[in-house]
């Protein structure tokens, strides 16, 4: 991804069609860049906020990756800003890797589902070596089947700081909770009413 020195303020490089941002890391003063839209959004697709990639500034290639972005609340599709931090080929990386489940839609309209009980999971490794997600097959679980983090098969550079014996995916039991259904009775209700009334008209024809 081609990066350039940010001069202009932010409204201004917005509107050129760039998104602002902040490269920084251990060896490196924090840097103020801007990236054409497409190319942040391109490589945000392709690498999410883990894998490192090469970022060019000023005639000069880093190892970077997406530390953190900034989206527009109100139209998410539009990045406001980023941050990348760049990093040695020596230099340790930990990130939230997310898990994704592969073939859950084959429970729909069944009794049984995978319940995921792990978002994502907090991963080490050197730069080239990580990965955007963890991918967990389902297809072929069954019910009270539990996928613990010592079951994931990730590579040899990869370091997972989680109990292995932390439950990522149970399988369980879909329970329909019925509503009861509420009926009134309008004949008593409607008593109730008229008594009420007669019991006024009395009352008021007393105190004539």
């Amino acid at each position: 991804m081609k990066l350039e020195l940010r001069t202009q303020k932010l409204r201004e490089v917005r509107k050129q069609g760039y998104v602002p941002g902040v490269m920084y890391g251990k060896s490196i003063q924090s840097t103020s860049v801007q990236a054409l839209d497409k190319d942040f959004k391109n490589a945000l697709k392709e690498f999410g906020t883990s894998m490192t990639f090469k970022a060019k500034l000023d005639g000069k290639t880093h190892n970077v990756y997406i530390k953190n972005f900034q989206s527009n609340i109100l139209k998410p599709s539009e990045i406001i800003h980023f941050d990348l931090h760049r990093v040695t080929a020596t230099e340790k990386i930990s990130a939230h890797i997310r898990i994704e489940l592969i073939g859950k839609e084959q429970f729909h309209d069944t009794d049984v589902y995978p319940d995921l009980q792990l978002n994502e999971i907090v991963a080490e490794y050197v730069p080239g070596q990580g990965m955007s997600h963890i991918d967990i097959d389902v297809s072929n679980l069954v019910l009270g089947d539990v996928v613990y983090v010592k079951d994931l098969v990730i590579g040899e550079n990869v370091t997972l700081k989680e109990d292995p014996d932390k439950a990522i995916v149970v399988m369980k039991e879909v329970h329909i909770v019925e509503e009861e259904e509420v009926t009134e009775d309008t004949d008593a209700l409607g008593d109730m009413i008229r008594e009420e009334q007669e019991a006024q008209e009395e009352d008021t024809k007393e105190k004539e």
